[in-house]
């Protein structure tokens, strides 16, 4: 992957294209200087088709956006199958960031999009974690680090349901129901210390249960 020679001095481009994630739409309408904090911590990277974005085992520290293309999580065997197909606007690499683990899976970029048709490249928004997740280096403001954990406690819950729905188990089950919801007062730093537990609740159970016999393909 390579840095976008574009990004500064295409704004409206780069705009643009993160105008299809959510949490970048929701700091944008709220906080103009939170916006253009968010703007100045956000990498625009490039890589061709067939290119490894993220490989098994490595170290994790970046959190990641699709804006354009296609990525494959690629599964275990030879060649390796892709087990899940991570499409535009959707967050990847939260997991192993919320666990502080090595990278679970190599996620390259689409080879092809159709039968004799070659992917186009993939262009993608890396952010620090540690940014938005260690108190002590934090830059974003507190309604900031709140709506990225809303974020990422409401996909990482989402893929647990799917794979719940896909393969029941009653152990796994039981533990998601022992995953407190925070009931306190909300835009609230016990709420952000809630979400962030949560979150990493969330994330071991869905490793757990992407581990199942039965599971589908989830987010990474």
């Amino acid at each position: 992957m390579k840095q976008a020679e574009w990004q500064r001095s295409q704004q409206a481009r780069v705009e643009s294209l993160l105008s299809g994630v959510p949490f970048f739409n929701e700091v944008s309408r709220d906080d103009a200087d939170q916006r253009a904090l968010l703007l100045a911590g956000t990498r625009i990277l490039e890589a061709a088709p067939g290119e490894v974005v993220i490989r098994a085992g490595a170290e994790a520290s970046g959190l990641y956006f699709l804006l354009r293309g296609e990525l494959w999580v690629l599964g275990e065997g030879t060649p390796p199958p892709v087990v899940y197909r991570v499409s535009p606007g959707e967050v990847f690499g939260a997991l192993s960031l919320l666990q502080a683990t090595p990278r679970s899976a190599t996620l390259k970029v689409a080879e092809k999009v159709a039968e004799g048709d070659r992917a186009k490249p993939a262009v993608l928004a890396r952010l620090s974690f540690a940014d938005f997740d260690e108190p002590r280096v934090a830059l974003f403001s507190l309604a900031t680090r709140l709506a990225l954990f809303h974020m990422l406690v409401h996909q990482i819950r989402w893929a647990v349901e799917v794979q719940r729905l896909a393969a029941p188990d009653a152990e796994l089950e039981a533990a998601l129901r022992k995953i407190p919801v925070y009931q306190g007062e909300k835009e609230t730093a016990q709420e952000l210390a809630a979400l962030r537990e949560q979150a990493r609740e969330l994330a071991a159970l869905l490793c757990r249960w992407n581990d199942h016999p039965r599971a589908g393909p989830a987010m990474t």
